[in-house]
């Protein structure tokens, strides 16, 4: 039996706020805490994982565990996460001032001063962080000076030290996830909870061919590192040196195979930044699956440029391991902001070619957009939600959402959109705020005109998609037949169906989503329909 050194606390935060209503998909497992733990519980340390999500009393939970501890670490991407991680590291700098904390993930890897800056940080893990969080516990218990490890920033006389680089590694040099330190059961009954009216943000669509009304129990795993893309508004090339990491096909399907035995797992969802790089790879994956009767459903992230260079035998292959959704970002739909943001699709060629391949295959697909890019102009931006609305009207129940750009500190466009005036949040409850809303856009400067057409398209693809779900069953068929019709033709001028839409459910008495949840400012049906 092992016996267990000291404790190591590893907190991961709220994802949405929910005093506004909103909860992440529950089938996002805390695998940023996992996947550092792997070393330390390897050699005997006690790793206490607590997850907002799934523990309403983690306060508690997280200074009850930090008494006595080793140190505390915390992960966050840019989001809600960045505000309630610092509320709760605050809490615990507090409670106890001479605990250890560090931080790890994308936002701290790129502005790691903000932590030093607020006292709430003794090291932060800068890109990938297996190796150099189980050096820092190892330097942490042995009494050793952490600016010896490689890959952190710390915070000597005033200022930021930076460590030597850490090199990207393979995952043969990383233990498989411990999965006994969570409770996935609390998972499965969150994504299956009916009992609150909960808006439920970054939850994909159900398998087209899963049976109505089957209990979900998801579940994400990473299966690689990094991205090999160039993206200007992306932070990988500077957190990863654009170098990627991947477990082998026929490994990767072991250890899954595996998660489903002990989880009974019937929807698989890989959080990589990009998982289909290599075709190979991912035909000996699917094989392996398809080999053990392809057990569960599976979705990820795909380039479309990697679709549409795959061979018509490798997409069978996909379809028949049971991988039924690719998420896409498109991005741009003109060419001259596909080559300035460096993505460089062939939107004419390669887009819906794509798009129909997996689709005919009855593989759904979900396409991103950005609009507002440091010094777009209004054309590109209308280019875009041309293309959207094309794309969305062609692949009916497929997901074509168009964002705004958010400036990601780490990115060349946000020292771009800084040169234009952009004035970056200054504290890290400032910027848990970015990405919260889908529609806050005030700070990029939209044109009006098209900032009405991007809300009036937002709505009319909801309808289209059949969301609605205020009004009877055949008042949102109409609905869906008339948002069909703008869609196709892309004309949202005069939307008075929407407006009366609105006040028909207004006036039935109906609860609206609105009513549902007060404070959520994200798209939706009734409270997004337009007013001018």
């Amino acid at each position: 039996m092992i016996q267990r050194k000291k404790r190591i606390v590893l907190f991961l935060p709220h994802r949405a706020d929910p005093d506004q209503g909103v909860r992440v998909s529950a089938d996002l497992t805390p695998l940023e805490l996992l996947q550092i733990a792997g070393l330390p519980d390897q050699n005997g340390y006690e790793c206490v994982l607590i997850d907002a999500m799934v523990e309403p009393d983690y306060e508690k939970k997280v200074l009850e565990a930090c008494d006595g501890a080793l140190l505390f670490a915390s992960s966050c991407i840019l989001g809600f996460q960045v505000a309630h991680g610092a509320r709760v590291a605050k809490m615990v700098r507090q409670k106890f001032p001479s605990l250890p904390i560090l931080w790890g993930g994308w936002f701290p890897s790129v502005a790691p001063e903000l932590y030093f800056q607020e006292g709430i940080a003794d090291a932060v893990g800068l890109g990938q962080g297996e190796i150099t969080f189980w050096e820092c516990v190892q330097a942490i218990d042995s009494g050793v000076d952490l600016a010896t490890v490689p890959g952190l920033a710390v915070w000597r006389d005033g200022h930021i030290v930076y460590t030597p680089h850490r090199a990207v590694i393979g995952f043969d040099s990383i233990p498989d996830v411990p999965w006994h330190l969570f409770d996935f059961e609390k998972y499965v009954a969150l994504q299956n909870d009916k009992s609150a009216d909960w808006k439920v943000r970054h939850k994909y669509a159900d398998p087209w061919d899963m049976k109505p009304g089957t209990p979900l129990r998801g579940f994400s795993y990473y299966s690689s590192f990094g991205c090999p893309e160039p993206c200007t508004f992306c932070c990988s090339p500077m957190v990863t040196g654009r170098r990627w990491k991947a477990i082998p096909g026929k490994l990767l399907a072991e250890r899954l195979l595996e998660c489903h035995d002990r989880f009974k797992i019937n929807i698989l969802r890989f959080q990589d930044a990009n998982f289909g790089v290599h075709e190979k790879r991912s035909n000996e994956f699917c094989q392996a699956l398809v080999d053990a009767g392809s057990p569960f459903w599976w979705n990820g992230t795909y380039e479309i440029e990697t679709i549409a260079r795959y061979k018509d035998p490798s997409l069978d292959l996909m379809r028949a391991s049971r991988f039924h959704m690719a998420a896409l970002g498109a991005e741009a739909g003109s060419k001259e902001q596909q080559e300035r943001i460096k993505k460089k699709i062939d939107i004419e060629g390669d887009l819906e070619s794509s798009l129909r391949r997996l689709n005919e295959r009855g593989i759904q697909t979900g396409v991103s957009w950005i609009i507002g890019y440091p010094n777009e102009s209004r054309e590109s931006m209308r280019a875009t939600l041309e293309w959207a609305a094309r794309i969305k009207y062609q692949f009916p129940n497929s997901p074509s959402d168009i964002f705004p750009f958010r400036p990601i500190p780490g990115t060349e466009d946000f020292d771009a959109a800084v040169k234009l005036g952009y004035r970056a949040p200054r504290t890290l409850e400032e910027w848990g705020a970015c990405l919260e809303y889908k529609y806050s856009f005030d700070d990029i400067g939209l044109p009006l005109e098209v900032l009405k057409e991007w809300k009036r398209y937002g709505v009319a693809a909801t309808f289209y998609d059949n969301l609605a779900r205020e009004g009877s069953g055949s008042v949102r068929q109409l609905m869906h037949r008339l948002s069909g019709w703008r869609l196709r033709n892309q004309n949202y001028t005069f939307p008075i169906e929407q407006k009366l839409f609105h006040v028909f459910v207004k006036m039935t008495g109906q609860k609206t989503q609105e009513d549902v949840i007060k404070r959520d400012h994200t798209s939706g049906v009734t409270p997004s329909a337009p007013v001018n």
